[in-house]
Order: structure tokens, then C-alpha cells, then sequence
């Protein structure tokens, strides 16, 4: 079995950004770069802490500003001269590291800034010519007054118009479209290359796919090889195989003794309780003590001492830590963060607690679902009432295993608690379970057509017989 996880190099050491940083050539462990920011040298969470003058803080308040080394509130006080903090008064600003009262004093600019009284030569006068002399001078002002830390990458300044930080780099921002994927940047509209799981991958074909972190490359008729194949065969990457024997892979073709499920470019009998299937990546349970779940393409080992945080882009795994939950796949300090459908707010609502359950993938859940009532459901169109998420599902697919009944092509109106409840994307298909109290449940991320239900549908069947 290969390990197909990435690796990235920090200095000369290699490390995995699934679950750890790099931080100006040293490793934080337990925080993965998809979600971490510098602090000179050391990874942080930026949503529950902040990083003041190379120091690492907790958060008071999402709205947490630095002064200098202290940290101070936005809403409350003021920061003048980068370091001194004043509580904020009516008609009071910042004059260098003073503050003083607009109404009846001004900042005169010269080799230095400072607090003059109203009647000093310096100050405008109530005039329409010195109003706009006025003007000039507060824009004079505002430049000279030191940077607010929320414009910094790391511990260097940037200006975010021209730049862009991404994990802890500053790379030069081409257009509105540059975005980050790790520490890389690419543009939107770049054809030739594809994001997956914070890993740039250059040189793909257009209209490649990352799905569970892997690169799936649009079908190619000729077996990407210089002739089509002969009538009748199928292709399997450069090569043809015989479908009723063998089966393919991500361009890789196994014996169907071996197996007949694929995980990434490997084969795996389902029915062998020490191989587990991670969106893709293939692990081996024979050394491992205890119980083991799926957080995305990693293997969660502690649900104890580990959280998995999941979303329809990222899956990642935090070490637990007290009054914080998941938001999609961030993991959030709740004293400072409310969570509503995958997207946080930066206020704390003690009575709209998170979701208490994660979307899981299909393989997770075919062993509990298959004497369920479930069905895979397609998201046509979604309303808002009354904090309720009613969701028009096309039942594109139901399998009744009992009585090996299909139905397809039936309407349903479900509705959700729509903070507590995962996100929805319209034209998307899920996996629902109808509860005995005739509530629908969401079970898991977006889903592929063919191959899942073939899957769920097989499966499930077998273990019936």
C-alpha cells in the first residue's frame, strides 16, 4: 500500500500541511497550514488567538486588535503612536501617541505630531479655504499614523491591495482572482492547474476535478495513448482491461479477486474489517489499537484527544480543546464565535448552540444505513423562514433493500434547523435518512452519482444476503 499523502519540505525537514505548519523554516505540529497563520515562527489559529509584536495571544474578542504587544478592543478604545492604548472618548482622536479632544485642540504636523490648542497658527481656521487645508492635513494624517497589525503577514506589513498572504507568504496579487491554495497562489481562471486540499497541482488538463484529494482527470476515449483502443475494449490509463475480471482505478487495473472497490488507485475487499478507505487514501487497521474513523483522506485515531472538523472543501483534524466546536472546518472558540450553517459570526449566541453531528463519507455509513430508510437526494432549490431551511429534494435515487425496491424521480419538501444543520449547495446530491419520527436527517458531503450508488447499492445488498 503507498502512502499518497503529500509531503512539503520546512527547511530540510518534511512535513504534512494536513496536520502542520511551517513557520519561517520550524514545524508546528497539531495545526494545519490550511487554517494556521505565522506568528514569526510559530503556527497559530487566527480565529481563537492573535499575534502581537511575534507574541501569540489568546482572543478576548473577535473584534481583538494589537497595540504594540497588548491587545484592545476596537469598540471600546483606541490605539495611538502603534503602542499606547486610551479608552475612546466622543470627539476624541489620535495625534502621534496622544490623545486629545477635536473640539477644542488640534494635531499640527511638523518635524514631530502634537496637541495644540484651537487658537495656535497651526491649527485651521473656520474658513472655507482652510477647511480645505483641513482636509490635507488629516489625509497627511492618516498616512503618517503606523499600520493597524490586521495588514500584516506574519510579522511583515503588506499592503492587501497589491499582496496576498497565504499561510504566512506574501506573494504578489496578480488580479482579484488570486487566491491561495497553501502557500501557493493561483488565478482563478488558469485552466492548467487545480487546488486540492491546499496542494497546487500545475500542468493538469482542463476540467480536472478534486474530489476527496485527488486529481480526476476527464475521461479520455483514446487510453491516453497515441491509438483508440479496439472495438469493444475498455480503457483503463494507457492500457485496456477486461471489466468482468479485472477493475480500474484512477488509471490503475486490479484482479477482482484482490477486491472490488477502488480507493484512489488501490483495490480493497470491503468486507476486510482492517482496511479502511479514506476519500481515496487506503490504511491498514492491522497495528492499530482501538477505534478508528474517517476525517476526510486522514484516519482519525482519537476521538478523544482529536476533533475532525469537516466541510464541502476541507476536512481537518484539531487536538480537542474545551467550549470549542466545529464551523464546517474551522474549529472555533464558542465564547467568541456563533456558528449558522458552516459560516461564522463574530458574536457569541449562547442559545443557538452548533451542530453535534458531522457529515461522514459514504463508506462510514453504509454498515449503520443499510436497514435504514435512505435515500440520495438532489438539492433543487432552498427557502428561509423562522430559522428553518425548507430544501425541495429530487429523490433521484431510493433503494429499499428489504425489498430490493427502487423508486426514482419522486419529490420531497424536507426541512432542517438550518444553524444547527450542515450547509447545502443547490444541483448537489446527498445521502438523507428519514427518521421513524418522519424528520429527514443530512448524512453526508455531496456525492457522486454512479459510482456511490452503485456502492451504497451493492453493498448493502451483499450484507443482506
Amino acid at each position: 500500500m503507498k502512502d499518497s499523502h503529500h509531503l512539503h519540505c520546512c527547511g530540510n525537514v518534511p512535513y504534512k500541511i494536513s496536520g502542520s505548519s511551517c513557520c519561517n523554516g520550524k514545524i508546528t505540529r497539531g495545526l494545519s497550514q490550511l487554517v494556521a497563520d505565522c506568528c514569526d515562527s510559530v503556527a497559530y489559529n487566527p480565529l481563537n488567538e492573535i499575534c502581537c509584536n511575534g507574541r501569540v495571544q489568546t482572543r478576548s474578542s473577535p473584534q481583538a486588535k494589537c497595540c504594540g504587544e497588548d491587545i484592545y478592543l476596537t469598540t471600546t478604545h483606541l490605539c495611538c503612536g502603534g503602542n499606547k492604548i486610551f479608552k475612546w472618548k466622543e470627539n476624541h482622536t489620535c495625534c502621534g501617541k496622544e490623545l486629545y479632544d477635536m473640539t477644542t485642540h488640534c494635531c499640527c504636523i511638523g518635524p514631530t505630531l502634537e496637541v495644540k490648542t484651537k487658537n495656535e497658527i497651526c491649527c485651521p481656521k473656520p474658513t472655507d479655504s482652510n477647511k480645505k487645508t483641513e482636509c490635507k492635513q488629516s489625509s497627511s494624517l492618516t498616512r503618517t499614523l503606523p499600520k493597524n497589525a490586521e495588514l500584516k503577514c506574519g510579522s511583515k506589513p503588506y499592503n492587501p491591495l497589491k499582496r496576498i498572504c497565504c499561510s504566512g507568504k506574501l506573494h504578489k496579487k496578480a488580479s482579484a482572482l488570486t487566491k491561495c491554495c497553501g502557500e501557493e497562489v493561483y488565478v482563478l481562471s488558469d485552466d492548467s492547474v487545480v487546488c486540492c486540499n491546499g496542494i497546487l497541482h500545475h500542468n493538469v488538463p482542463e476540467q480536472s476535478e478534486c474530489v476527496g484529494g485527488v486529481i480526476y482527470i476527464p475521461e479520455n476515449t483514446t487510453c491516453q495513448m497515441s491509438a483508440r483502443p479496439r472495438l469493444g475494449e475498455h480503457c483503463c490509463g494507457g492500457h485496456t482491461f477486461n471489466p468482468h475480471t479485472h477493475i480500474c482505478c484512477n488509471g490503475h487495473s486490479h484482479n477482482k479477486m484482490n477486491g472490488n472497490f477502488c480507493c484512489g488507485s488501490d483495490v480493497y475487499d470491503h468486507h476486510n474489517q482492517l482496511l479502511r478507505c479514506c476519500s481515496g487514501h487506503l490504511y491498514n487497521l492491522t497495528h492499530f489499537q482501538g477505534k478508528a474513523e474517517c476525517c476526510g483522506n486522514l484516519l482519525l485515531e482519537s476521538d478523544e484527544t482529536q476533533t475532525c472538523c469537516s466541510s464541502s472543501t476541507n476536512t481537518i483534524i484539531y487536538d480537542t480543546k474545551p467550549n470549542h466546536s466545529c464551523c464546517g472546518h474551522y474549529y472555533y472558540n464558542t465564547s467568541l464565535w456563533s456558528c449558522c450553517a458552516e459560516h461564522l459570526k463574530p458574536t457569541s449566541k449562547p442559545n443557538s448552540p452548533p451542530a453535534q453531528y458531522r457529515l461522514k463519507p459514504l463508506m462510514d455509513l453504509i454498515p449503520e444505513m443499510c436497514n435504514k430508510t435512505v435515500f440520495f437526494g438532489k438539492v433543487e432549490s432552498v427557502a428561509l423562514e423562522n430559522h428553518q431551511r425548507h430544501v425541495v429534494l429530487k429523490v433521484v435515487w431510493q433503494v429499499d433493500v428489504k425489498s430490493e425496491k427502487i423508486i426514482k424521480d419522486s419529490w420531497l419538501h424536507v426541512s432542517l434547523d438550518h444553524c444547527s444543520s450542515p450547509a447545502t449547495d443547490n444541483g448537489m446530491t446527498y445521502l438523507w435518512w428519514k427518521k421513524h419520527n418522519g424528520e429527514y436527517k443530512l448524512l453526508s458531503p455531496p456525492l457522486d452519482l454512479t459510482s456511490d450508488i452503485h456502492m451504497f447499492y451493492s453493498v448493502c445488498y451483499q450484507k443482506k444476503g
